[in-house]
């Protein structure tokens, strides 16, 4: 029978560290950093896009990215055919991203109803190189 021997400081503190990750996992792995499965995507209509449109009719999230370093920033308009009402977002920076969802104020879409969605890129009020398509959310 082998003998036992006291663990090494070493030995137990890496399974300490071992023991905190795993308790820590579930904790960072909170309910909104799960992954989503885009119902739509669509980009600026440039000949490299610099604009990505992504929406997911479940939550009604809607994601603007810029996603090149050319300049410009990326815009998003969604219509409202039925009451003629849009929503615009923003953001600049090549990387960057910018979220909403139907949790924030204005951004709840009803569900079942044709909306229009355009995504371009924007320099101040100039809006160039739009692609627009007809979701449902």
């Amino acid at each position: 029978m082998p003998k036992l021997r006291k663990p090494t400081r070493g030995t137990v503190l890496r399974a300490g560290a071992a023991i905190a990750a795993a308790v820590a996992l579930p904790v960072l792995a909170s309910p909104n950093a799960h992954a989503i499965a885009w119902d739509h995507t669509m980009h600026s209509d440039d000949g490299d896009p610099g604009a990505r449109l992504r929406f997911e009719a479940y939550g009604d999230i809607v994601e603007i990215c810029d996603i090149e370093a050319d300049g410009f920033a990326a815009y998003a308009e969604i219509y409202d055919y039925k009451t003629g009402q849009s929503r615009t977002l923003t953001v600049g920076g090549n990387g960057n991203c910018k979220r909403r969802d139907a949790s924030d104020y204005g951004w709840n879409l009803v569900e079942g109803r044709k909306y229009g969605f355009t995504v371009a890129l924007t320099e101040g009020t100039y809006i160039a190189y739009p692609d627009n398509a007809d979701w449902t959310a």
